[in-house]
């Protein structure tokens, strides 16, 4: 029996959810899965549903995340982090450590480790600290895949071996055969808006920050007026409903259920939109791939849309956001969030690709069956490095 312990954040809030995760650790399952005499642990919230939904053992977070980390690594032979942003230091000084942490732990109980399908924050992403941490405890690691070119040439930068990372793509890639690539001739518009007015770089997370009592809530009231607006505007003009995609829903951050309700109150025409509720991911993806274009703050609002195979159009408030476009092979489908008055630029990139666009999409669907081939590397190269080592 082979026991492998992941270090995801699957299900890490027992009444709330993040797409972006909960795709990236159900890729997990399904690839090692596949491993004959395996069992799989993670951490949860919610043991019973973890259990339940993935078949893996879950190692309750009730008495603490860090008593839960030991007891599972204690229990595993191998360790995984990742997939997912490994290392940043804008939302919290604290994200980067957390998520090292494992990989402490496996070297102090002298267990096999191994980082799956990472991403690196770029340059005022990173405190100076930051990278020698990353050489320090990647270094131990098996192997290392990243899921971008640029996260690749930030670890190599630092001082680690191009003989222990590997270049693949994102995780959630695995789940990319369920779904089609053919053209959406639908007039739903798809979009994921998020608030990301705590990402200060303070040392604690929001979550604490707001049980401290020392969080102020910005007034984010203009920028919800303007998507408001500017999704009034594109209903006149194109017709059809807009969809909202909530991916994180809780309180580790800002609740994007909330501000899909907040931007909808302030519509004139709320009655053409709805809010996609499902815990299923599976039919969550689906519903993104009956969008004719998708418009999206969140990461995985643009990878689900490529795995679904509908165009994504991204509004990215970080270096990953742009850097998976670039790896998409759609740069030009990339607006920056900081502009003034950022919504013209969306309308005008959405009428483009609204309208019968086939290169766009002939282009996007050889990039995307390079980036499940890509994909592949990530499982592989955990059973190169840790299985058959």
């Amino acid at each position: 029996m082979i026991k492998v312990f992941t270090a995801s954040w699957g299900q890490l809030e027992k009444n709330g959810s993040n797409i972006g995760d909960e795709a990236i650790f159900t890729s997990q399952v399904k690839d090692l899965s596949t491993i004959p005499d395996i069992q799989m642990g993670v951490w949860s919230a919610d043991p019973e549903k973890t259990r339940q939904q993935y078949g893996v053992l879950p190692f309750s977070i009730e008495n603490g995340r860090l008593n839960a980390l030991k007891k599972g690594i204690k229990w595993a032979d191998i360790v995984i982090v990742g997939g997912g942003e490994l290392a940043q230091d804008k939302s919290s000084l604290l994200y980067t450590p957390f998520n090292l942490m494992p990989l402490r732990y496996a070297k102090w109980y002298g267990k096999k480790s191994f980082a799956w399908s990472v991403g690196i924050g770029q340059q005022d992403e990173l405190k100076w600290w930051t990278p020698i941490q990353l050489k320090k405890w990647l270094g131990t690691c098996c192997g290392v895949t990243v899921r971008d070119k640029a996260s690749q040439d930030s670890l190599l930068e630092f001082g680690l071996s191009p003989e222990k990372v590997k270049l693949a793509s994102d995780s959630t890639f695995t789940l990319a055969s369920e779904y089609s690539t053919e053209r959406k001739e639908t007039n739903i518009l798809g979009v994921a808006p998020r608030n990301v007015a705590n990402r200060q770089g303070k040392l604690l997370p929001l979550e604490v920050r707001r049980k401290l009592g020392i969080y102020r809530e910005p007034d984010v009231s203009h920028i919800r007026k303007e998507w408001a607006s500017f999704l009034d505007d594109h209903i006149d003009r194109h017709g059809g409903t807009v969809k909202f995609f909530p991916f994180h829903r809780g309180s580790l951050s800002n609740s994007d259920d909330k501000e899909c309700e907040a931007i909808i109150s302030l519509m004139q025409d709320s009655d053409k939109t709805e809010i996609v509720n499902t815990s299923d991911i599976y039919e969550f993806i689906r519903q993104i791939g009956e969008c004719r274009t998708f418009l999206t703050v969140p990461l995985h609002g643009a990878i689900l849309s490529v795995v679904a195979g509908t165009i994504p159009v991204s509004l990215p408030y970080a270096s990953k956001g742009i850097r998976f476009m670039q790896e998409a092979g759609i740069p030009e489908l990339t607006i920056d969030p900081n502009k003034d008055c950022w919504s013209k630029d969306a309308a005008g990139i959405i009428d483009t690709v609204w309208k019968e666009n086939s290169e766009i999409q002939e282009r996007l669907t050889q990039t995307r069956g390079k980036l499940i081939g890509d994909c592949r590397h990530n499982f592989e190269y955990f059973i190169e490095s840790c299985i058959e080592d």
